[in-house]
């Protein structure tokens, strides 16, 4: 997974690399590298059609990419595009003489450079359950982000694939930054050398979905046993796709108000451009402004780790319209500081509103891959996540430079209006999405040790779990594998006294045959612990694991322990009540009855290697007395007999 999760970097890089550099080659004369012109164009329409071409062709080229993906395979698909963007690098590094030459290599390798969906449709592979697709419809590995962030990726734990994809936009950015002086060109030849070592990942470490060593190797792909694996629909609901297609394009039309028109031209004209054309000096100079634009990239960071406390609070399509009122939201606190005097407060508080409140504006573009796997049938994968990626990039591609013309046009301000006005019809369209059953608010997931395992009997765990009386060997079976697995032993319902008080013979039949077999089970345990002190070699199992598995038995959910016992008790006092005593005359006594029935076992709260033998012969000691409770009728081989004793603790 970490080679498709680079190779998506790399490609990014290549995406946003030159962009901090595009203000400065529209501006003749202003570097030796600069374009002698940019007609037909003025600076702010040349500036943004720029990217425009490389995006326009990525755009395009995601509308098929997907779907071929799905027919030929996603790692030949990545290897093409890859080598052919490798290539394709160094073909744009020798047309930078003229705006229209580098604008049409601009177009035909971004083609090239579409592969997010390919990235997107892979996951949808090879992961089965829903919960990790969801995280990892962005998941990056951190081993390689220090190469292109100039920083300590360690200190990262990122989420989101397509996070990983915002991240290389930055990257890129950074890495123009740091090459100023160098020349405006020439971080392509870098650009150019990720994709010949991602390619080279690609084509040694990418395993397709189906191989065999997918089942034996990372189980980050394999999805974990208890998590609800994703049943796919037959075929596109075709309104709720378009929905979303439309939706996330809203959304990036929308983003263009808050990035990059808030910092250029609102940031740029305000703290900048008035003060130079004055003959001042300003408050923010151009290398502050393109660190500004390439770090805010970064803020994806934080986006990624709220966003699944997110899913699981609201659902995928209300953490979507959760991001776009923040994006109108923060468009109109960034625009409202940008109209006030330009002072060094204002910078700072420009600097200060944007970036505390852009991550929440991220929200909304890590939800749309999610969205759409949850409506792809098996053989569409790549066809969705392409449309998906598609829309994506045609509003990155169109909407910067249509608002820049609007901005020459009519103004700052207008503009910027427009793109609150299209955030808030982002979240209308996407509002209904929310009562979507696979995008709606997730129903809460029973304990674990009240959660079916897939392999385990459908009517012998659901009579465990409603506090029926079961053969108690079954029973044990059940919660011994589970043990061995790392899973807390099954926690029965206690059912309320009044559903019981008629068959409490039933109860305690059946509960007689439970401590009779719970006897064996000691006295087998107990005969293999001395076997370990004569002869450790031939021992199927040790102290140490047997401590591990009935810690493991017994689990640590303490909410589920604290009910389980007000239950019990509960059941207990009406018991009492409902045969002639009187608990709450005579507490103490019944206290002391307890006790007596009840001998402490021990005082630490856990099993131990040195307490472990003494606490089995303590309970079986214990068990001893009510071996034979079916035949006997006496208040404390009654409280004895709960169902519960069908789990094995």
């Amino acid at each position: 997974m970490w080679s498709v999760n680079f190779t998506i970097i790399a490609s990014a890089v290549n995406t946003k690399m030159l962009n901090p550099n595009f203000a400065i080659m529209c501006s003749p004369g202003a570097s030796d590298d600069s374009f002698p012109n940019t007609e037909p164009f003025g600076f702010n329409s040349a500036t943004y059609f720029l990217p425009l071409c490389t995006l326009i062709g990525v755009a395009m080229a995601s509308v098929f990419i997907g779907g071929l993906s799905d027919k030929f395979g996603r790692k030949i698909l990545l290897l093409i595009l890859g080598w052919i963007s490798a290539v394709g690098s160094i073909a744009k590094f020798f047309t930078k003489e003229t705006f229209w030459g580098f604008c049409a290599s601009n177009f035909a390798f971004g083609f090239f450079l579409g592969n997010l969906p390919v990235g997107m449709a892979y996951i949808g592979d090879i992961e089965p359950s829903k919960k990790k697709k969801d995280e990892m419809l962005g998941v990056v590995s951190k081993k390689y982000l220090f190469y292109l962030m100039a920083c300590d990726a360690s200190k990262f734990n990122l989420k989101k694939l397509v996070g990983c994809f915002v991240l290389g936009n930055s990257g890129g950015g950074i890495i123009a930054v740091l090459m100023a002086d160098v020349g405006l060109f020439a971080p392509l030849w870098i650009g150019s050398g990720l994709m010949v070592i991602a390619n080279v990942m690609t084509h040694k470490y990418m395993i397709e979905s189906g191989d065999d060593r997918l089942e034996s190797g990372d189980k980050l792909l394999l999805g974990d046993e208890e998590e609800e694996k994703v049943k796919r629909p037959d075929t596109i609901p075709t309104k709720t796709l378009w929905n979303i297609v439309g939706g996330a394009l809203l959304d990036n039309i929308g983003s263009t108000g808050l990035f990059p028109l808030c910092l250029s031209p609102l940031a740029l004209n305000e703290f900048y451009g008035d003060f130079v054309a004055k003959g001042e000096e300003p408050i923010m100079s151009i290398s502050a402004y393109q660190w500004l634009s390439v770090c805010v990239a970064l803020l994806v960071i934080p986006s990624t780790q709220m966003t699944p406390f997110c899913f699981n609070k609201i659902g995928i399509a209300g953490t979507c319209v959760f991001g776009n009122a923040c994006t109108a939201v923060l468009t109109g606190l960034l625009l409202m500081i940008g109209v006030l005097p330009s002072t060094n407060l204002a910078f700072g508080m420009f600097v200060f509103v944007m970036y505390a409140g852009f991550p929440f504006t991220v929200f909304s573009q890590l939800t749309t891959g999610p969205m759409l796997d949850a409506i792809a049938p098996e053989d569409k994968i790549g066809y969705v996540q392409g449309l998906n990626n598609s829309s994506m990039n045609f509003g990155m591609a169109l909407a910067p430079w249509v608002f820049g013309l609007l901005a020459d046009a009519a103004g700052t301000i207008p503009a910027i209006c427009t793109g609150i006005a299209f955030s808030i019809a982002a979240a209308a369209a996407n509002s209904p999405l929310m009562w979507h059953p696979l995008m709606g608010k997730p129903k809460p997931k029973p304990p674990l040790a009240q959660r079916k395992l897939p392999e385990e009997d459908d009517e012998l765990f659901r009579k465990i779990l409603d506090g029926d009386v079961v053969d108690p060997e079954l029973a044990f079976q059940i919660n011994q594998e589970r043990g061995l697995r790392g899973k807390p032993s099954v926690v029965p319902r206690v059912k309320p006294y009044e559903e019981e008080k008629d068959r409490l013979d039933e109860i305690a039949r059946g509960a007689g045959g439970a401590f009779k077999f719970r006897m064996e089970v000691y006295d087998r345990v107990l005969a293999g612990l001395a076997k370990e002190e004569d002869d450790p070699e031939n021992l199927v199992f040790n102290k140490e694991e047997l401590v591990n598995v009935i810690n493991t038995l017994r689990g640590d959910d303490q909410s589920l322990i604290g009910k389980a016992s007000g239950d019990l008790g509960q059941w207990m006092g009406e018991y009492l009540a409902d045969n002639g005593y009187s608990p709450h005359t005579s507490s103490v006594m019944m206290k002391q009855m307890f006790m007596t029935s009840f001998p402490p076992l021990t005082r630490d709260k856990e099993v131990n290697e040195e307490n472990v033998e003494e606490v089995l012969l303590k309970t079986r000691k214990v068990m001893a007395r009510y071996a034979g409770t079916e035949t006997k009728n006496s208040i404390t081989s009654t409280l004895a007999t709960h169902p519960y004793a069908s789990g094995w603790w």
